[in-house]
């Protein structure tokens, strides 16, 4: 027979961060194993090590209102950083307890349940901080004009506004425009979860798990999550939805962050340095991301 110390012997994981943020060698660059590497998190921890000091004092000598601003952006950073953490943890759990079979099925289900928002909503958050990220590359008079709402959601209408064309860098117009669908998305279930108290409805076919958001009735033959998968089933294999639209926004993550370094680094004295997170939860996330096939 199996002891409790001899199991958590033979589980425990070598790991000097438990988590944490990296400062990583070009060489450790990637996702995978104990490492998850980003450019947009390396860009913003660049641009945050430039004007701040390990302490979180200024470094730089900027007006009342700039100094307002930065603080935001540090604020943005620190949130962004923990919500990246938190995709980590909450998949893992979800791994956990989907695969427990010692766990009675209903409350495996509300357990999954919470885990589903708490992921949804994760994602949610990871695109307002964008919001916040912009304001690194904007001029003083570009940061004047830009809205006051902390909304991505405000910032592409904002956008896509004709008067306001010479407001924003291009590059910047075209990222937005490029991931509205994808925010979409995430803001049609959040809203549904959140704002209207939908449930999710999970069921499980020969041991895989598979979700709905009914409209009305738990028995209605409808869904209101989005049909990312494109299948012609009503309810969504639940690994597989959620591979696809983790791997889209750290897609769109990675390419907000790729816009931002050339609008920033290219002209610029702030130094680029690559940043990584780790977690005793993150080689299992990158299993994820890297290994499950979500078509």
């Amino acid at each position: 027979m199996q002891t409790v110390n001899s199991y958590f012997t033979k589980n425990m994981k070598n790991r000097l961060i438990i988590k944490g943020t990296i400062l990583t060698h070009s060489e450790s660059f990637y996702v995978g194993e104990e490492l998850f590497s980003s450019v947009l998190f390396s860009v913003i921890n660049s641009w945050f090590y430039s004007n701040y000091e390990n302490n979180g004092n200024l470094k730089v000598n900027i007006s009342t209102e700039k100094a307002r601003e930065f603080g935001k952006i540090k604020s943005a950073i620190n949130g962004f950083t923990e919500d990246l953490h938190n995709l980590s943890i909450n998949y893992c759990l979800f791994k956990e307890i989907n695969e427990n079979v010692h766990i009675n099925g209903q409350k495996s289900n509300l357990y999954i349940s919470v885990i589903l928002e708490n992921l949804f909503t994760n994602l949610r958050s990871l695109y307002d901080f964008l919001y916040h990220f912009v304001k690194i590359v904007l001029s003083e008079k570009e940061l004047k004009q830009y809205p006051q709402k902390d909304s991505i959601n405000n910032l592409i209408n904002f956008s896509k506004n004709e008067n306001n064309q010479d407001k924003l860098p291009k590059s910047i117009i075209w990222v937005l425009d490029n991931i509205e669908s994808d925010l979409n998305d995430i803001k049609k279930i959040r809203d549904n979860i959140i704002h209207k108290g939908k449930d999710f409805l999970l069921t499980r076919k020969e041991g895989v798990l598979f979700m709905r958001v009914p409209i009305k009735e738990t028995n209605s033959n409808d869904n209101l999550l989005p049909n990312i998968l494109k299948s012609n089933d009503i309810d969504y294999n639940v690994e597989k939805y959620l591979n696809k639209i983790i791997k889209t926004t750290l897609k769109n993550i990675e390419d907000f962050g790729v816009i931002i370094h050339n609008e920033i680094f290219n002209n610029s004295e702030i130094q680029f340095n690559l940043y990584s997170i780790s977690n005793y939860c993150i080689d299992e996330f990158n299993e994820f991301l890297i290994n499950k096939n979500s078509y």
